[in-house]
């Protein structure tokens, strides 16, 4: 076996699943969605795909360090001028740096076309929750039956009977996913089977959760109201706001967090 070709060819497959995994986390809804609805892609969660990028981001660390050990030579061979004297700083040394900057301060700084790159995925990511909905409060799959019932202002006794007319097992004391798991449903299934029994006739709810991350546009349409309308709402309120910007952005610049606002508006979470 030759230990210097195992050594590349493992840095080869690790970047593959390394690049795999990563578009799909950039393209998978947030964690709120994702836990929510037990959202899969090929037989596998979000947390899958993260735990998957990790480790093979591990293996692809020790098999670079291996490589820069096999190939140290021909490494340094790229920092030398044509006198063969060691140079850091070549022009292609101060090329390789300019463009790593580049890619670190564009990705903080967010200017384009690194913001119209990351702005493209968080609309990717939002897109999901037209489809599978989110928990209608923060980290709801993780309360457990009875608190989540007190939490929504319903009848715990009236949720036992609603969840044993439907054969599913369970105990009060357990979580919203820890019963979706147990039964083979999402946490969301659960609550769409209670939230039935319990939503008055024409009501509708709307979850409140993770609006401070979407534009204007995405809030309005998670409120099923038109942007000029939520635009027009927040002006109400004293807020000036476009139909492109961030909600957080545009709160935090009146010191008010995006529940405050919603508050103000009249919507409870």
């Amino acid at each position: 076996m030759n230990l210097k070709k195992i050594t590349s060819l493992t840095m080869l497959l690790s970047m593959f699943f390394m690049i795999f995994t990563g578009l799909i986390l950039f393209i998978a809804p947030p964690g709120r969605v994702a836990n929510w609805s037990n959202w899969q892609i090929l037989g596998l969660s979000k947390h899958d795909y993260a735990y998957i990028h990790s480790t093979f981001m591990v293996l692809f660390i020790i098999m670079t360090i291996l490589h820069l050990f096999y190939n140290w030579k021909p490494i340094t061979s790229y920092m030398r001028n044509s006198l063969k004297q060691m140079v850091v700083f070549t022009k292609d040394m101060l090329v390789a740096v300019v463009l790593t900057l580049l890619f670190l301060i564009g990705s903080i700084v967010q200017f384009p076309p690194f913001s119209n790159f990351l702005s493209f995925g968080d609309s990717l990511k939002n897109s999901w929750e037209k489809d599978y909905g989110t928990a209608p409060y923060s980290h709801a799959e993780l309360s457990s039956l009875k608190n989540f019932a007190k939490q929504q202002g319903y009848d715990l006794t009236k949720c036992e009977e609603i969840l044993k007319t439907n054969n599913f097992r369970y105990e009060t004391s357990q979580s919203l996913a820890q019963i979706a798991a147990i039964n083979g449903v999402s946490p969301q299934y659960l609550f769409d089977l209670l939230s039935k029994s319990f939503q008055k006739e024409g009501e509708k709810t709307i979850p409140l959760t993770g609006l401070g991350r979407k534009t204007i546009t995405e809030v309005a349409q998670t409120l099923q109201i038109t942007p000029e309308e939520f635009i027009s709402q927040l002006k109400s309120i004293g807020i000036e706001a476009q139909a492109d910007e961030k909600f957080k952005s545009v709160v935090e610049k009146y010191d008010l967090s995006p529940m405050d606002v919603m508050t103000k508006l009249g919507y409870k979470k």
